[in-house]
């Protein structure tokens, strides 16, 4: 198994900003990452439950989390790029509309209320955008493209039936960080990292799983870094989806 190495470490991508930094022109994207989320981790440490959209029943299976990018910055340890050009490149729901039914079941938003109109999941998709997709438009070429190369890479694996190979099951049991990693890395030869949250009673469960791709959605690559990014301890929970 590769390690990566100290200065790689540094330039994991994060879904939650280290850093208010506006990229400038000469600071270019080289390459993006996607979370997967698992909902049932959500549901379990949301305050206030969560909602799925009525117009659109997600499947069991792990969701589409975020997606951010990195570059030259993160080298320099000054954070996630975030909101690079929000002002001069808007969301517009019309330039993804042929994308929506498929984004409500793929990328929803689980934070309650939820409307028949699915309106927390496309308010979810613009802040995805205005936070994240502005600093990616160098690498994507535009926000149809930002949104389908997500959609893309969710279908390339399957990380609920790799994990269920290895005898990892979203039943409520603990298991090993490095269990989890080596079921991931074995199957699909890259460098996974994690995120972890808590639910209700304080347990550290797998929240997000972190892989990178090509800016076309057509592949996975080795994100530069492997580090354990959400404070996960050895042992986490792996809870059911409800």
């Amino acid at each position: 198994m590769r390690s990566p190495s100290p200065i790689f470490s540094l330039i994991v991508c994060a879904l939650i900003s280290l850093s208010t930094h506006t990229l400038s022109v000469e600071e270019i994207p080289v390459s993006f990452c996607i979370a997967y989320q698992w909902p049932g981790s959500y549901c379990a440490a949301a305050k206030h439950g969560c909602c799925y959209p009525k117009s659109s029943r997600i499947h069991t299976n792990f969701t589409i989390g975020g997606i951010s990018v990195y570059g030259l910055i993160l080298f320099l340890g000054i954070g996630q790029p975030t909101a690079c050009k929000s002002k001069t490149t808007p969301f517009s729901l019309s330039k993804i509309s042929n994308l929506t039914k498929s984004l409500e079941r793929n990328w929803p938003s689980l934070s309650c209320p939820s409307s028949t109109s699915s309106s927390s999941s496309k308010k979810l998709w613009m802040q995805e955008w205005q936070t994240y997709g502005t600093c990616a438009e160098s690498l994507f070429g535009g926000q149809y493209q930002f949104f389908h190369a997500a959609l893309n890479l969710r279908k390339k694996v399957d990380l609920l039936k790799i994990l269920s190979n290895s005898g990892i099951h979203p039943n409520g049991s603990f298991y090993n960080v490095s269990s989890i990693f080596n079921a991931l890395q074995k199957d699909t030869i890259y460098l996974p990292s994690f995120a972890c949250n808590e639910d209700k009673s304080g347990n550290k469960q797998l929240y997000q799983i972190i892989l990178c791709g090509n800016p076309a959605g057509t592949r996975l690559e080795d994100c530069l870094g492997g580090l354990n990014i959400g404070k996960c301890p050895e042992k986490i929970k792996f809870p059911s989806l409800k």
